[in-house]
């Protein structure tokens, strides 16, 4: 048998599986930035058991990307991949309920408990765009710059400003008359 394809390749993922070494790094990178990355992947979709489910998503991606993500970093790399998941989440889920909304409802008289009627402050961050969404998530829950932000969804510095400016301005009008 040929040399190379017995012999498991120390830079990343080989043919027979991951190196002890790679599994190790992202078990310690998973370890340390789970809970910010909860924290982040919460605030992008909105609700806890999706949030967990993104997590472990982008984590799996993490795993699948191989030695690509360790040139990009681990956080960046993880960050966007939450984002874009808690997109594609938002768009499945938008065509799930024009699906649903022309079915009759099982009991017209329930409610369910949603936390986004509790709360006026999350319900305006709900409402805002999912890239205004995760510009103020990265920037006041992250505490990141807008460099850090800008490499972490990958779009300008501009970009960046801007969607930060608008999400601002937003909350500031959907939020002026409540009570403090």
């Amino acid at each position: 048998m040929n040399a190379t394809v017995d012999q498991p390749s120390r830079s990343g993922i080989s043919v027979f599986g991951p190196s002890s070494e790679r599994l190790d790094r992202l078990g310690e990178w998973f370890a340390a930035e789970y809970e910010p990355l909860l924290r982040f992947a919460y605030f992008v979709t909105g609700d806890h058991e999706a949030a967990r489910d993104t997590v472990q998503d982008a984590f799996i991606k993490i795993y699948k990307a191989g030695g690509r993500v360790e040139h990009e970093g681990f956080p960046a790399y993880a960050r966007r991949t939450v984002a874009n998941l808690g997109r594609s989440r938002f768009r499945r889920q938008r065509s799930e309920r024009a699906a649903i909304a022309g079915l009759p409802r099982v009991a017209e008289g329930v409610r369910d408990s949603d936390p986004v009627e509790r709360d006026e402050v999350w319900a305006a961050i709900l409402r805002l765009s999912k890239q205004q969404r995760a510009v103020v998530a990265l920037r006041f829950y992250e505490h990141m710059t807008e460099s850090q932000i800008s490499a972490t969804l990958g779009v300008s510095a501009g970009t960046v400003k801007k969607q930060l400016s608008r999400a601002l301005d937003r909350l500031s009008i959907e939020l002026e008359g409540r009570p403090r």
